[in-house]
């Protein structure tokens, strides 16, 4: 069994600390290794760091530590540009499944960028989607891109095989690929799959 893991969350406000840790403590892939109030932990004792603020000054500093950051900040607030080497910049109301998805790219060595290099207000990132991935959509379609076929996937989740090309058909449809290996593809590219 592989360790999970493990997450440093900064964030300026003990509400969006809290919020961050139930988030991530739903996974076993995720060990939160801080409290609210810890301070001082060194880089090498956690994989990866969350960020969840406003306050530039306080971000960039944090952003020339060379540990991978995934930086969650209100829409207008950040460019990406602004921040020296960042892993990651999404908007702090960004939904759970897509924060998921980038804690594990971020801690996979994999950067996320946005199409467009200008302000986060207003422009579509490469994570989002129409309708954001749930967590057994995830989980299935990186069990597809490890080759398995539906019925091998139904076998080891233990659910119909209906069940499995339900979901693979609403993955397709919200990823708006046009097949399994396009979904595949389109989910490497935004951070979904751990290769």
């Amino acid at each position: 069994m592989q360790a999970p893991i493990r997450v440093y969350i900064v964030a300026e406000k003990d509400e969006d600390f809290r919020k961050l840790s139930r988030i991530l403590d739903q996974f076993p892939a995720f060990a939160v290794v801080n409290t609210f109030a810890t301070a001082g932990l060194e880089p090498r004792t956690f994989d990866v760091r969350v960020v969840h603020g406003e306050n530039l000054a306080q971000l960039a500093v944090l952003a020339q530590e060379r540990v991978p950051t995934l930086y969650l900040v209100p829409h207008g607030t950040v460019r990406s540009n602004e921040l020296y080497a960042p892993n990651a910049v999404l908007a702090s109301d960004t939904p759970t499944t897509q924060i998921v998805a980038a804690v594990m790219a971020v801690a996979a060595g994999l950067q996320i960028t946005y199409k467009h290099d200008s302000d986060l207000a207003g422009n579509e990132s490469e994570l989002s989607f129409l309708e954001p991935l749930t967590n057994r959509e995830l989980h299935i379609l990186n069990l597809v891109a490890d080759g398995l076929s539906n019925p091998e996937i139904a076998r080891r989740l233990s659910i119909s095989r209906n069940t499995v090309k339900f979901h693979v058909s609403s993955i397709i449809s919200k990823l708006q690929a046009t097949s399994r290996t396009e979904a595949v593809t389109i989910g490497v590219k935004r951070g979904l799959i751990i290769v």
